[in-house]
């Protein structure tokens, strides 16, 4: 998991460089993927492999993941809302604010995703991870030489 939870670090000082760039891509969801999307995914192939407390467990946490996922994206609405606004009236002081939470919003978001693989680590066995693992594939995209 080291990887990935690099690869959230290089996110974040990546958007700290170029903040406004960050701002215009409005983050995608929040510069990354959803966990509980990704959870609901993979879920028919974990199914086979996990009992039906496990099941269980994973369906609450897709739950609290959904509930934590909904609460930024409010909030990044709002602050979309108000960066609009803020350019409408010219306003590039607040437009600098909303800027930083931005990127607040962006960190809160890598520590979802972080915590989401942290806890979905301690749900599965170390097999069912490993599938887990491989059916998210490399995080990292391939350059070209």
């Amino acid at each position: 998991m080291k990887p990935y939870f690099e690869l959230f670090q290089k996110k974040t000082s990546a958007a700290n460089v170029n903040v406004f760039k960050v701002a215009e891509r409005n983050l995608r969801w929040i510069g990354g993927f959803r966990p509980s999307q990704l959870l609901q995914v993979i879920l028919a192939e974990l199914q086979y492999f996990c009992s039906q407390q496990e099941l269980s467990d994973i369906y609450k946490f897709v739950q609290t993941c959904q509930q934590a996922e909904d609460a930024l994206t409010q909030g990044m609405k709002k602050l979309q809302e108000t960066f609009d606004k803020a350019t409408v009236a010219g306003e590039k002081g607040l437009k600098l604010t909303c800027v930083q939470q931005q990127m607040s919003f962006l960190k809160q978001a890598n520590h979802v995703r972080q915590e989401f693989l942290y806890q979905l680590s301690r749900l599965l066995t170390t097999c069912q991870h490993a599938q887990f693992l491989l059916a998210l594939g490399d995080p990292l995209p391939c350059t070209s030489l």
